[in-house]
């Protein structure tokens, strides 16, 4: 198969978007080789004579030796004029011949441009147009053998493989520049989404607005905080950062709080830096420096890193310690004498980037001063689709703007009385989502406790699926997991990384105890996660699910009534997980199926 680059299809392709390029995309994916790379979606830019040019490319291939296919694809039908094919569109007629020249020509000057000493771009194309036969071959203005019609449309992925062929790579260096080239042309990074497997390179769409904002700020040195809503790109924009460091000749020092999302990014990122936790990067420095930590003493001794951190600042950081470049991702996590001892840690000037979200302050952390920094805020969700971010903005009290035009698959929300009661519903969940089409590893179980302290931790299965959960350490403090098709974790321990559909479990809190708004923000943080679609199982007496129930009266919802294209309707609900060995298994209060409510 070949690989396809942004990776992740399932949010377009469940939320019914560009039907017809996604077939195509689906074709080419499962009928090229592995040699081929698929970019696709590309829209690109060229400054030209004091203006910008813009244009955009359906599809790209990239074979073993960095040899370009560029395919243009049209559906629908096509004008075939003296001027040749031309397809009509409400702001008028567009030329196939002249869109796919300059593409062509456009790519070429901007990789010229960004990579002087490297060689040109060896480019070919093909025009595919599935819903249309091309009659007058001589009026096209295009090569007959670089046309594939609606009489050819079958044999779109051979024709590309005999066009641009598989390539041997002679220059593994050019392959690399033309591979870098398109993902930046593209606007794509690592994806961070836990459940990838971590030896797959696998690419989602980045916010360029803040990457921009960064090259475009004249500060030596950097000084930049910026405080940006769940969904914005906060982490993409970290990993392109780092990235540039290191193209750049300088260290990089990223720092975050979630040993998850830590584990994922040193795994993308090059080696040139460090990536680690706040906690990770004093364990390693005083174990570089000779000091045995008992980290057995960590669940028994709350002061533990507390001495650890004062143990670090009593050492002196030697040069193979110090940093050029510091990143804070999720930077809300972070205590205030930590930026402080980080200082240690960096060269003299040095650029700093701090990224924080105050609504997922969870830990509630103060937050530090941060005097000489340029503040920047957006609110730009880009993550969750505007059915998901309607539903956020209806019950919580988080403003956010929501930029994702997609719809996605709306919120469903399932009462219990008792907590037992949740892997039961889990699994009549996950089986309805298959039905949907979401594969196994599309789907993430989070729960708003502690991982270990849902009921969900006991259970090995949920319905027909295996779980994967966080178990422990190995010796070298590495995090081992358990073999399992869905991913179980913490709202906590998932910070930063998404899923395509997102479960949310354990909404319990009794809301006069302890801190409401902490329950608040773990809800909006675990909500957020979600790309495509949203599952809550909810106390039936808490104040989420009277919120949501009012929103419903409101709309004079009834049983079998729809909304947003689905039914409001009970759910058959198969057997309940099976537990772990030595366990018992949890009971069900109720074996009746329970209503559930569709958005």
């Amino acid at each position: 198969m070949a690989r396809i680059v942004p990776s992740d299809l399932t949010r377009l392709i469940l939320s019914g978007a560009h039907g017809g390029e996604i077939a195509t995309l689906e074709l080419l994916e499962k009928q090229l080789g592995h040699e081929f790379t698929v970019y696709h979606g590309v829209h690109w830019t060229l400054g030209r004579n004091n203006r910008t040019v813009f244009g955009e490319i359906d599809f790209v291939v990239v074979n073993n030796a960095g040899e370009i296919l560029v395919i243009e694809q049209k559906n629908g039908p096509l004008a075939e004029t003296g001027n040749g094919l031309v397809k009509h569109y409400e702001n008028g007629p567009k030329n196939v011949e002249s869109q796919i020249r300059r593409n062509i020509d456009s790519i070429r000057e901007k990789f010229r441009r960004q990579n002087p000493a490297a060689r040109g771009l060896e480019v070919d194309y093909l025009f595919h147009c599935p819903d249309h036969r091309v009659k007058k071959l001589d009026a096209s203005g295009l090569d007959a053998d670089r046309i594939v019609d609606a009489r050819r449309r079958g044999e779109l992925a051979r024709t590309a493989r005999d066009l641009l062929g598989k390539g041997m790579n002679r220059d593994p260096g050019f392959t690399d520049a033309v591979h870098g080239f398109f993902r930046q042309t593209f606007e794509v990074v690592p994806d961070v989404r836990s459940y990838i497997d971590m030896q797959e390179r696998t690419f989602s769409r980045l916010n360029t607005e803040l990457c921009d904002l960064i090259d475009r700020i004249e500060m030596s040195p950097l000084r930049l905080r910026i405080q940006a809503a769940a969904g914005c790109g906060k982490t993409g924009v970290a990993i392109r950062f780092f990235e540039r460091a290191v193209k750049a000749g300088k260290r990089p020092l990223l720092v975050c709080f979630n040993r998850p999302l830590r584990d994922t990014l040193k795994s993308l990122l090059p080696d040139s830096g460090l990536v680690q936790t706040w906690y990770g990067l004093c364990a390693t420095f005083l174990e570089s420096r000779g000091v045995n930590l008992e980290f057995r003493r960590v669940r028994s001794d709350p002061d533990f890193w507390t001495r650890v951190q004062d143990r670090v600042i009593e050492q002196e950081v030697p040069q193979d310690w110090k940093f050029d470049c510091l990143v804070i991702d999720e930077a809300q996590d972070f205590d205030p004498e930590w930026f402080q001892v980080l200082d240690l840690f960096m060269n003299d000037p040095h650029d700093v980037l701090w990224l924080e979200d105050p609504a997922q302050n969870i830990r509630q952390a103060e937050p530090p001063a941060g005097s000489g920094y340029v503040g920047y805020s957006v609110r730009d969700n880009y993550r969750s689709p505007y059915r998901i971010a309607r539903f956020i903005r209806s019950v919580l009290p988080f403003e956010f703007e929501c930029v994702n035009d997609l719809p996605g698959l709306g919120v469903r929300v399932t009462p219990y009385d008792d907590p037992a009661e949740q892997p039961r519903l889990a699994a009549g969940i996950i089986t309805d989502l298959v039905r949907r089409g979401f594969r196994a590893g599309d789907m993430t179980l989070l729960t708003m406790l502690s991982h270990d302290k849902s009921v969900l931790s006991e259970c090995e299965t949920v319905g027909q699926f295996t779980v994967r959960r966080f178990i422990g350490y190995d010796p070298s403090g590495n995090q081992v997991m358990s073999d399992g098709q869905i991913h179980f974790d913490s709202v906590g321990r998932f910070k930063g990384q998404e899923a395509p559909a997102v479960i949310l479990c354990d909404i319990d809190p009794d809301p006069e105890s302890g801190r409401p708004d902490r329950w608040e923000r773990l809800l909006y943080c675990g909500m957020t996660r979600a790309t495509v679609r949203l599952e809550l199982t909810v106390k039936g007496s808490h104040p989420l699910y009277h919120r949501w129930a009012k929103l419903v009266r409101s709309r004079r919802l009834h049983p079998g009534s729809h909304l947003n294209g689905e039914t409001w309707t009970p759910m058959r609900l198969p057997s309940a997980c099976s537990a772990a060995p030595g366990r018992s298994r949890p009971s069900t209060a109720r074996a009746a199926a329970l209503t559930s409510i569709s958005t």
